[in-house]
This record gives C-alpha cells, sequence and structure tokens, in this order.
C-alpha cells in the first residue's frame, strides 16, 4: 500500500490529525500536506475537516473501502504465501503422455496427497500427438510439471527420475511360444532383476515368426519396436489412439499377440504371470530413462519440490 494511502487510512483510524501523526510517528504538517496533495491528486476530499471528530465525506467513504479492498487482498496474499510455504495451500498441474504417466502417476499423486491432502492435483494426459501440445503447456505455464522420455529440451530443466527395461511378454499359449520358452526369464527375475546378463537376448530375428500387437505409430514405443524387431508380423487385433499399454497387455493376456511392455507394468499386473513369458532383449533401445521437466522460474516452488522428491522416493523404491 502506498505511504499516502497509509496515512489516510490512519487519519481514519483516529478520526485525528494530530493522534494519527503521532502514530506515524510523522510531525503533523506533513501527514496534513501528504493528505492535500492525495487530495488534489485525486480531485475529492476525503475528510470533512469541518466536524469533531473528523468524518468522511461520500468520496471519502469510497476511497477509504478501496483502502480496506486492497488491505484484506494483501493478507490474503500473505496468507496464501505463509500456506503454500508449508504445503497448507495450492495446486500442481501435471503433464504427460507416457507410459509412466498412464501406470504410475496414479500411484505418485496418491503418495503425494497421502503427505499433502490440501495441495489440489490437475493430471493432463495427452494422446496420440500430444507430446508436443504438452511442451507448449510447460511452455506457456499452463502445467508445471510434465512426464516425458525426452531430456533434450534446452529452454527447461529435465532431470531422470527412473530407468525402465522394455521386456517382450506373451502367453505360452500362443503359437510359437513353447519354441521360445527355453529363453525366458521367470516374472520373479522381471520383478527382482535377479537374472544374468547372459540371458538378455541378442538375436532378436529369434521372434520373427511371432505376432505383436502394434502401437500406435508416433508413441515411443512404436518407434523402439521397429528399431529393436525390424519388420515384425503385426497381430489381428491393433489398438489406435492410445498409448494407454494396460489395453496392450491385456490383449496380450487373451492370446491375441505378443507385446513389448515394460518391467515397470509387469510389476503392476502380477495375475495370470504363471501363463506368461517374459523376455529380455539386449539392445540398448530396450533401456528407457523417464525424465520429470520443469520451468526454470519454479525453482522456488516448495509444491513443485515436494512432489519430485515424492516422485523420486516412489521410484527409488
Amino acid at each position: 500500500m502506498e505511504l499516502a494511502a497509509k496515512y489516510a487510512y490512519q487519519v481514519y483510524k483516529e478520526k485525528s490529525f494530530s493522534l494519527a501523526a503521532k502514530a506515524l510517528y510523522v510531525s503533523q504538517p506533513a501527514l496534513s500536506a501528504t493528505i492535500s496533495r492525495l487530495e488534489k491528486e485525486l480531485e475529492i476530499r476525503i475528510f470533512d475537516r469541518t466536524k469533531v471528530p473528523l468524518t468522511l465525506t461520500p468520496q471519502g467513504r469510497i476511497y477509504i473501502q478501496a483502502i480496506e479492498e486492497i488491505m484484506e487482498s494483501e493478507n490474503n496474499m500473505r496468507q496464501r504465501i505463509r500456506e503454500l510455504s508449508d504445503m497448507s495451500y495450492g495446486s500442481l498441474t501435471i503433464g504427460g503422455s507416457s507410459f509412466a504417466s498412464y501406470l504410475l502417476m496414479s500411484e505418485i499423486c496418491g503418495d503425494f496427497h497421502e503427505k499433502y491432502p490440501q495441495i489440489k492435483i490437475t493430471l493432463d494426459i495427452g494422446n496420440i500427438g500430444a507430446t508436443d501440445i504438452l511442451w507448449g503447456k510447460l511452455k506457456n505455464e499452463e502445467i508445471d510439471l510434465l512426464i516425458t522420455y525426452t531430456a533434450d529440451h534446452s529452454k527447461f530443466i529435465t532431470e531422470p527420475i527412473f530407468k525402465e527395461r522394455l521386456v517382450i511378454a506373451m502367453p505360452k499359449s500362443m503359437k510359437g511360444a513353447k519354441e521360445l520358452s527355453h529363453l525366458a526369464l521367470t516374472h520373479e527375475e522381471i520383478l527382482t532383476g535377479t537374472y544374468s546378463k547372459e540371458r538378455e537376448i541378442e538375436d532378436l530375428s529369434v521372434f520373427k515368426n511371432i505376432e505383436f500387437i502394434k502401437y500406435a505409430d508416433r508413441s515411443d514405443t512404436s518407434r523402439r519396436m521397429i528399431q529393436m524387431l525390424g519388420d515384425f508380423k503385426t497381430a489381428a487385433c491393433e489398438i489406435k489412439n492410445a498409448r494407454h499399454s494396460e489395453m496392450h497387455y491385456n490383449l496380450m493376456c487373451t492370446g491375441i499377440g505378443a507385446v513389448l511392455t515394460t518391467d515397470s507394468a509387469i510389476r503392476q499386473k502380477q495375475h495370470n504371470a504363471e501363463n506368461l513369458l517374459f523376455f529380455l532383449p539386449k539392445a540398448k533401445e530396450s533401456h528407457r530413462t523417464i525424465y520429470i521437466a520443469r520451468q526454470h522460474t519454479t525453482d522456488d516452488n516448495p509444491i513443485v519440490k515436494n512432489f519430485i522428491e515424492v516422485a523420486k522416493k516412489y521410484f527409488n523404491q
């Protein structure tokens, strides 16, 4: 609040120039001169000086009411800043169009909500072709964080929070699976990572007769499938316009075709595991990093920092 407005409000409270001057530790002539300049600037009379105690003119009542509204707004601002600092107020919008967004974000948000129940969370989960749109939203500060597989955006802060492996999964009953069973890892080995590197499959041509459920062409998983498997056979069922890996996994479990999934998805989908085979490609494309991206302006935002901390803790588990 400006000094002149502060002086005027003190005069209104004290209903006296002399008492207001004492409260403000200024001389009465200096206070009177400040109020006179303010009235001249506003082209109104704030106080009716003919009455004792001092009263407001009709215009002065409007001015003082406006000052009180400003004071209330400033008090609300300070309160919200305090609440933001102690995580008792605020909101967070998170964008994503990756496997991690679909499979893991609900659990991370659950952990965050349990720790900070007063923070409102909004998820902006995109679909096919949405990655560029989400980067644009991050740039325009429409979202606070972005879960992504890309780290080459120099305009933002991107940091790795999780590494995952792409795994080929298929039912034991599907055509061609029996001949490959000797190369498979157990469900337990995938979950715990307790397998020797010699078990990783370097020659992926062994899957040339296996039918795979396709991913959408512009997805990261589709690109990696082509890089690893080349011109693979496609299953009779195809999913369009969706990156949600759970649907692919569920179709695989019915025997429609094999699927390229992730070790994190396998951890979540443990039912029917005894009827499935899992294969770990040795290819570099089977290693994938999940990043979390944010604006440089969020360095001092405790909500953003605490969410990233919760996410890292979840992934480290």
